[in-house]
Parts: C-alpha cells; sequence; structure tokens
C-alpha cells in the first residue's frame, strides 16, 4: 500500500531542521526500499539549499495505516516538534500513457 506524506514545517523552525538532520537521514537509511520517492519541500527562494527547506514530501509503501503513522511517530523530526501540519493519503500510482495525443 502507498502512502502519500506531505508534511510543511512550522515558521521559523529552521535551526531545528538542521540540527535534526543528520539523525532523520539516519533514521531514514531502514527505509530505503520503502521509500519510492522522496525529498524536501523549497519555498519560493531562488536557492536550493538549507534556507529554502520548508518541509517535506515522501511516497512510502507501507503495510498499512498503522505502519505509516509510525513512520512518522519515530522520525527524529517528528520527534524534534519541526512540523506545523502532517498529511498522509492513501496513494495510487496513476498511469498516464492514456493521456498523451494520438
Amino acid at each position: 500500500m502507498l502512502f502519500l506524506i506531505y508534511r510543511k514545517d512550522k515558521p521559523g523552525s529552521l535551526s531545528i531542521r538542521i540540527a535534526n538532520y543528520a539523525a532523520h537521514l539516519e533514521y531514514l537509511g531502514p527505509y530505503a526500499a520503502s521509500i519510492v520517492v522522496g525529498g524536501p519541500t523549497l519555498g519560493a527562494g531562488s536557492g536550493t539549499g538549507d534556507e529554502d527547506m520548508t518541509g517535506s514530501f515522501l511516497i512510502l509503501e507501507a503495510e498499512g495505516w498503522d505502519e505509516a503513522e509510525r513512520f512518522i511517530a519515530d522520525d527524529p523530526f517528528t520527534k524534534a516538534g519541526l512540523f506545523a501540519t502532517v498529511i498522509v493519503d492513501r496513494w495510487k500510482h496513476g498511469k498516464h500513457s492514456d493521456l498523451k495525443p494520438d
């Protein structure tokens, strides 16, 4: 089962993100095969570095809601209180080949 996980950082929380980044990456290691895609979201700034990070997005393969929620709860970012908003939905990979014009 696939889950879309979108987490928006609290305003002014970049220092929390940076302080917990190494622990977050270490936490993700055992989940590497279960993370379809993921990474930080970036704000409207012109950079692509730490200063523009505003949240996290990922697609997680999990056995069910309990596993997905446990993944979120145990993340060092969550434990550090980084997120203002957490959205979790089941997700279905769309096949869009039928949208191409003839």
